[in-house]
């Protein structure tokens, strides 16, 4: 694991304002990406998983900082295509502190937006945005 962390690494600069994250299932200890993505924030995901243990959320919105300024991770768990459109609201949280040419990663651990391009989606959505693949 502490290889993945270190992979991760080598990705988020101060350009990195956030990260996409797609997955088929709700949160949990075992949900790919977890423990990289709880790193990168400090603990915050995993205490939101613990609180949470109850609720099934399928949208969550993490704020931490990276390199002194606002950082966030919006996940969203697909069932159907229409499920990625969710995404849109954390965009209308982070919308304060996104910089132009800023770039947010696309971690993308969802089956289920197999047939749709969620990068070209996005560009066309927010033109002002770098996207990028994440692959941890």
């Amino acid at each position: 694991m502490y290889n993945s962390i270190t992979h991760l690494s080598q990705f988020i600069t101060p350009q990195t304002c956030g990260i996409i994250w797609f997955t088929d299932d709700d949160l949990g200890y075992n949900s790919p990406g977890v423990y990289e993505l709880n790193y990168l924030l400090d603990g915050l995901l995993v205490k939101a998983i613990e609180e949470n243990a109850q609720k099934k959320e399928v949208s969550n919105f993490f704020l931490g900082e990276n390199f002194g300024v606002p950082f966030f991770v919006g996940h969203v768990v697909v069932k159907t295509k229409k499920d990625v459109d969710s995404i849109h609201n954390h965009f209308k949280l982070a919308e304060s502190f996104i910089p132009d040419r800023a770039t947010i990663y696309i971690l993308n651990r969802s089956k289920n937006t197999a047939n749709l391009n969620v990068q070209k989606v996005l560009t066309e959505t927010y033109k002002h945005l770098e996207f990028k693949h994440l692959n941890i």
